[in-house]
């Protein structure tokens, strides 16, 4: 199943502001959780440190320092037999001393005990045998990161939604404008084409009313009309085919998209356009291996109209001098002649669908006046850029400019 890029376009900004927002919102969480369990082992640290300073009243110092700071805090005192002593009881469910060896390490530091009521231990030495337990549980912290998760993931649904809502949104306002657009040109095409075909269906009609009145006697004027008749049919033939090719290059796909060697694809053509035009002094500046990313039969296409407009405009023994080089990091194609050129107003101005810059020439020589319009849909389907110039032999530049593939 084909995923457009709209679709695509919202899956990724959604994930990207999921992982954002979790990634926030968890590093504040942890955070938070982090912060409460330093100020809870601080207070542990400093009870402990009460404890070892007065070695004569240990226990004492440890009770009033507790009280000092009101911590609920659990007190026992542990002897070498195992036994534990109850001196002072919090909220705490302590259910009795854990491992002797958590119990060495919490003479260093604070230690996390996980049992059903969690807890922090800070264990202080009375003497070689005997030890002076303090543990306040986090109970209360685990249950605030429990809560700030939960809510972490409530947030990033909601900010989800509305990323999604509004991703809704944008794209059918953005087709809605692509369409309206899209609606323009096609009503704009239709005038076009419409005007194009009603010149040689007029032509077609006259004649055949004529012919089917028997105003035309002789077998010359008969000829003569059939002779014309028979132009103006190809000349919409080729208008048809022409209006066909520029609504496929209009629709979003691209048939057999794939790497392939310009400089082959061009040569392979102005050898034959050499072949066939044996009077021109045609002159190949082709680079090797430049390779682009495109449509076989769409280049082609347009650079069969580049050669045809050549042969339908200027003399037989015009020069043409056919280009293909490397430009930065795209593929530079020009194809010059030695003609007549275009009137001085036609190289800025914009090509469109139909727009003839001399609009005898297509009709005195059997085009469809659609040549250039399918040059400049071609290079842009395939997305570059197109352009008309000067050329220095004296007439008309046609220039094209793809991008280089990647390797």
């Amino acid at each position: 199943m084909k995923i457009s890029n709209s679709t695509r376009t919202s899956i990724f900004t959604v994930l990207l502001v999921t992982v954002v927002t979790l990634g926030i919102g968890s590093y504040s969480a942890f955070h938070t959780r982090s912060a409460e369990l330093s100020e809870v082992n601080a207070s542990l640290d400093f009870v402990a440190q009460e404890a070892i300073d007065n070695p004569e009243q240990s226990i004492g110092a440890a009770l009033f320092a507790i009280e000092q700071l009101t911590l609920n805090a659990t007190l026992t005192l542990l002897t070498e037999e195992g036994q534990e002593t109850l001196v002072r009881e919090s909220s705490l469910s302590y259910l009795g001393a854990p491992a002797k060896d958590l119990i060495e390490k919490a003479t260093a530091r604070p230690v996390s005990i996980k049992s059903g009521d969690p807890y922090q231990l800070r264990a202080v030495r009375l003497d070689e045998k005997d030890f002076l337990l303090i543990a306040r549980s986090t109970n209360a912290i685990d249950e605030h990161f429990e809560v700030n998760l939960r809510a972490l993931g409530v947030v990033t649904f909601f900010v989800d939604l509305i990323a999604g809502v509004l991703l809704f949104f944008f794209f059918r306002r953005a087709n809605r404008r692509d369409e309206y657009a899209s609606l323009a040109r096609m009503q704009e095409f239709l005038g076009d084409a419409s005007h194009e075909l009603r010149t040689p269906l007029t032509v077609v009609k006259g004649y055949v009313e004529m012919l089917s009145k028997k105003q035309l006697v002789t077998a010359e004027d008969q000829d003569r009309a059939f002779t014309r008749v028979g132009t103006e049919i190809n000349r919409m033939e080729n208008l048809i085919q022409d209006l066909l090719l520029l609504a496929e290059l209009g629709e979003s796909g691209s048939r057999d998209i794939e790497k392939m060697d310009v400089s082959e694809l061009l040569s392979a053509h102005g050898t034959d356009f050499t072949t066939l035009n044996p009077g021109r002094k045609v002159v190949l500046k082709i680079e090797n291996d430049l390779v682009v990313v495109a449509s076989r039969d769409y280049l082609s296409r347009f650079i069969q109209n580049a050669f045809t407009n050549i042969m339908r405009h200027t003399s037989a023994d015009a020069a043409v001098t056919i280009t293909c080089s490397k430009s930065g990091k795209n593929v530079l194609i020009m194809i010059e002649d030695a003609g007549q050129g275009l009137p001085e107003g036609a190289y800025a101005e914009n090509i469109r669908s139909l727009n003839r810059f001399d609009k005898s020439r297509s009709r005195e020589n059997g085009g469809s006046g659609l040549g250039m319009s399918i040059m400049s849909a071609v290079i842009e389907k395939l997305n570059g850029t197109f352009s008309l110039r000067k050329s220095a032999l004296g007439g008309l530049a046609v220039v094209a400019s793809l991008p280089l593939a990647k390797d």
